[in-house]
């Protein structure tokens, strides 16, 4: 299958959200990486859209934080880089990153992310 530009590849529902996020480049052979803070843009159970000051590669791997609103602590996640384009503002990166793995204690995480989703959906009158 071969992706069209702006074809929706999306494969869970998503939600125009706002939250921080603290993530590490993951690179092999590359030194200690710095934590960056980022914000979402979206998110959903398979992923989400970041905005980030620097640009990211594709198929980079991150080790992200998510602080989402309700929850006592934050979910912790790595994901996939899956596109990375200039913000409309030129002053940033807008990152799309699907969702790989979970820590063992953060299992839970996708159908926590996925039920956060469906209740913001559920709760949001348009």
């Amino acid at each position: 299958m071969t992706d069209v530009p702006g074809s929706e590849r999306r494969r869970a529902p998503r939600i125009e959200e706002r939250f921080q996020v603290a993530f590490r480049t993951l690179r092999a052979g590359a030194a200690e990486p710095k934590r960056t803070a980022a914000r979402t843009i979206n998110l959903s159970a398979s992923g989400l859209c970041l905005v980030t000051k620097e640009a990211l590669e594709r198929y980079d791997h991150l080790a992200m934080e998510l602080s989402l609103d309700g929850q006592p602590a934050p979910v912790m996640a790595v994901g996939r880089v899956v596109w990375c384009d200039e913000d409309d503002d030129k002053k940033g990166f807008r990152v799309g990153v699907c969702f790989t793995w979970l820590r063992e204690e953060d299992r839970k995480a996708l159908a926590v992310i996925g039920e956060y989703v469906q209740s913001r959906l559920e709760g949001d009158p348009g």
